[in-house]
């Protein structure tokens, strides 16, 4: 099957987000505006944003595969009008019919080579393997990172904030007062969507179990690897305010032995989860439940795939740093 090349351009944007948020450039904006507009192009980025929030949340939970598929797609055999009136008590309601996703493949497909998953060759064979793709360059300087975030704050976004009079009236009740944050004009941009997609978010750090320093130093720990600038200055500023130097928070650039052994499975499981969903070992979650118990494990999952999400939106939009932070 050929793709058209407006399918190819999204297919190329979204394994790049998805795989290696890093290397995501101005180039990759000029090649989609040559197919969609700036509405659509961040369509595309809060849609790859969330499936890449959902798979993690899936593998990191160890979710199985449901036989039914979840009966995303089900439906009522032939003749049932499921907008009809609610039958009678007494009368059975037509039985359901599931899509199952557990079927065996094609012949005709069986042996294709995938045209939009990455993939890595066998040095030995030559033919693709199932390894996972994780392609992440070394951590940055110290100081390469100060001239990143100095970059950030004084760069323009790449796709139209709404006015922030008009955003403000998407945020949730006991949202900061003041300017909002460039994030917050972004996702006004579809004010329905956008409205639970901001209360999502501002929700992710309002509430729940985990402390407002750990939800700092995961922020910066998968911000880091993703070179989400954005969200970079975000958790440096918080974790400022918590009463962190910059000299402590960059020792969360190396390798925690400073930090307790209950610090470092969260780090670690947080770190993994974010880089890949198939990079977080069972190993690695038993460790983090060992040391903090089931309960914070579900809530730091879950945080790590709000953040995993953030950071795509964000920097694939470039927005700007806060002058505040």
């Amino acid at each position: 099957m050929e793709h058209k090349p407006a399918q190819r351009a999204a297919y190329a944007f979204t394994r790049t987000l998805t795989y290696e948020p890093h290397r995501l450039g101005d180039a990759d904006f000029v090649e989609l505006r040559k197919h969609y507009t700036d509405k659509q192009i961040l369509e595309i980025i809060l849609a790859v944003a969330g499936y890449n929030s959902i798979n993690r949340w899936k593998e990191g939970a160890g979710i199985p595969q449901s036989s039914s598929g979840g009966n995303f797609g089900s439906r009522r055999p032939e003749g049932a009008n499921a907008g009809a009136e609610k039958l009678a008590d007494k009368t059975e309601r037509p039985a359901e019919k599931s899509h199952n996703y557990l079927t065996p493949t094609s012949p005709k497909y069986q042996n294709v080579i995938t045209k939009v998953v990455p993939l890595v060759i066998d040095a030995k064979s030559g033919k693709p393997s199932t390894q996972t793709v994780f392609r992440r360059a070394p951590l940055e300087s110290r100081g390469d990172v100060t001239k990143a975030l100095n970059a950030a704050r004084q760069r323009t976004p790449r796709l139209p904030l709404v006015e922030d009079a008009k955003a403000r009236e998407l945020v949730p009740e006991g949202f900061p007062e003041g300017a909002l944050p460039q994030w917050v004009r972004l996702l006004a941009t579809f004010p329905t969507s956008g409205k639970g997609r901001i209360a999502s978010i501002h929700s992710s750090e309002a509430r729940g179990d985990l402390k407002p320093l750990l939800k700092a130093q995961v922020s910066w720990i998968i911000a880091r690897q993703d070179r989400a600038w954005y969200a970079l200055g975000q958790a440096q500023q918080r974790l400022r305010e918590l009463g962190w130097s910059d000299d402590q928070i960059f020792k969360l650039d190396g390798d925690w032995s400073e930090f307790t052994p209950a610090e470092r499975a969260q780090f670690r499981l947080a770190r993994q989860l974010a880089a890949s969903p198939i990079m977080l070992t069972d190993a690695e979650t038993t460790e983090a439940v060992k040391q903090i118990g089931p309960r914070d494990v579900v809530q730091l999952i879950s945080y790590t795939t709000n953040r995993a999400s953030f950071n795509r939106i964000t920097e694939a939009a470039g927005l700007r740093i806060e002058k505040s932070l």
